[in-house]
């Protein structure tokens, strides 16, 4: 009969993706792991198989995070567009702080390891669409409640402030003040108006 696991399998993984979002994939060594989470080895190949595998596993509960928090704010009930521009202001309360240092998880995976990597490509794909699909319903309902332009295709309006929301992150990385993150959040928004 096999022993129990003596640790949390969803506390490591959090303690991972501290990690690896400090660092980054190849950075991170199995030893860095190994120390932040308590683990050996054994433990580790045992639960998760490999470095990749836990990896996966982070990026998963990255996305179960960020899709948790952005359903809380742009699901809402009320006015779709004062979503939407909650949704931004709490980016840019994470961008203009400590934390917001470290950009975006998801973003740092695409641009290290999607580019040679089927399986980190594939799942920033599944996190793209997700998005996308969250920020489009958000577009329908601010159309069908007359605040949001309706001759924009709600598709296209959801890539457009996914990569807006994606460049405040980038932006945080240069320790920018609340002020200049705005001014982004301003022109950004401007999109969505009546005209």
């Amino acid at each position: 009969m096999p022993r129990p696991k003596e640790f949390d399998p969803e506390q490591v993984i959090e303690e991972a993706l501290e990690t690896f979002w400090e660092h980054g994939y190849s950075a991170t060594s199995v030893s860095d792991l190994l120390e932040e989470m308590g683990l050996n080895r054994g433990s580790l190949y045992g639960t998760f198989g490999d470095k990749k595998q836990l990896f996966l596993a982070v990026l998963d509960k990255y996305m179960a995070m960020r899709l948790k928090d952005c359903e809380a704010m742009l699901e809402a009930p009320g006015s779709a567009r004062a979503a939407l521009r909650g949704m931004f202001e709490h980016v840019v309360s994470d961008c203009t702080c400590e934390k917001g240092r470290r950009g975006c998880l998801a973003a740092k995976a695409a641009m290290e390891l999607a580019p040679h990597d089927k399986d980190v490509a594939n799942w920033f794909r599944t996190f793209h669409k997700r998005n996308v699909a969250m920020f489009a319903n958000v577009i329908r309902r601010g159309q069908q409640q007359g605040e949001i332009s309706k001759k924009l295709d709600p598709e296209a309006a959801g890539r457009f402030l996914l990569n807006s929301l994606a460049g405040l992150r980038l932006l945080g990385t240069t320790d920018p003040n609340a002020g200049e993150a705005r001014e982004v959040v301003e022109m950004t928004l401007k999109v969505l108006e009546l005209k």
